[in-house]
């Protein structure tokens, strides 16, 4: 018997892949020739398993605080950083963000992928790359806050239009 599980049926956390989801029972799996005791998590388009001893696993961590949630709205509110025009500098830093999954890197990317959208225009992978990234934005932003996704998917894109209002296009702000 676990005696010190991590997570609890009902918890929300954060796969690296699979975006945000809720715990909703422990199961034994039978992997590898032996029973694992699992936490079955459930998202919006898939359920995954993992072990209730992998609480160190670096694709899953708990949903972000409503602290961490009100940063993701003053980040995705503020200017655009510099602003690189070599699309190689945008797949390399869309994977590092892909990879390393954290809410606060992600915010910084929908605000400077959509400051380039107006500046120079996005390519499909990096069109495909920002709506993804919303999308993981909004799950989560969802799962911590349990607002109503579409009052929460208003509020990103006002905090993005806002960042977009500071941007300057051909010298004019």
């Amino acid at each position: 018997m676990e005696l010190n599980l991590h997570y609890s049926p009902g918890d929300w956390v954060v796969h690296l892949h699979y975006g945000a989801g809720q715990i909703i029972r422990i199961e034994v799996k039978h992997i590898g020739g032996k029973n694992v005791k699992c936490y079955k998590v459930k998202t919006k388009d898939s359920t995954y398993w993992f072990s209730t001893t992998d609480t160190d696993n670096p694709r899953i961590r708990p949903v972000a605080s409503q602290e961490i949630i009100r940063k993701v709205a003053k980040i995705l509110r503020r200017k655009a950083r510099k602003l690189d025009t070599d699309r190689r500098y945008w797949k390399k830093r869309i994977d590092e963000v892909k990879s390393d999954g954290d809410i606060l890197s992600i915010s910084k990317l929908v605000r400077d992928l959509s400051a380039a959208q107006v500046l120079r225009g996005l390519n499909e992978t990096e069109e495909k790359a920002l709506e993804h990234l919303i999308e993981r934005l909004l799950g989560e932003w969802a799962s911590s806050t349990n607002e109503d996704v579409e009052k929460i998917r208003s509020t990103i894109y006002a905090n993005i239009q806002e960042s977009k209002a500071k941007i300057k296009v051909d010298g004019k702000k």
